[in-house]
């Protein structure tokens, strides 16, 4: 019985963990820290109040073609969600890949990111 029980709730990705509003995604690009690196552009903000850790992505058709910006994430959005506990509370996340994030092998792009948001 995989997938069920407290374990299976740690690691889901809820709706309210996503960033879905434009004014939500001009405060973290205003207000929010900058982290770059070759494969990838994060910006993070702490919000005031509430514990809860939301993500954005931003993907552009500079990444490439529809399968490699799915794939781009796809990617991102696992390594949050399997990752999500070692982000700050009350943190919200933009991910902006570039060209080079779809090619490089998953491993990488996790080690390249939680090593960025070690820095927070």
């Amino acid at each position: 019985m995989s997938g069920s029980g407290k374990n299976a709730r740690q690691f889901s990705f809820k709706y309210r963990e996503k960033l879905h509003l434009q004014s939500d995604f001009n405060a973290v690009f205003k207000k929010g820290i900058k982290f770059e690196n070759r494969f990838i552009k994060i910006f993070a903000y702490k919000r005031q109040a509430g514990a809860l850790r939301r993500m954005g992505l931003v993907v552009s058709r500079k990444v490439g073609n529809a399968p490699q910006r799915n794939l781009a994430k796809r990617r991102l959005r696992e390594i949050f969600r399997t990752n999500k506990n070692a982000f700050p509370a009350g943190i919200d996340i933009i991910f902006i890949p570039n060209s080079k994030t779809p090619k490089v092998k998953y491993k990488i792009l996790k080690q390249a990111v939680l090593e960025m948001m070690s820095k927070l």
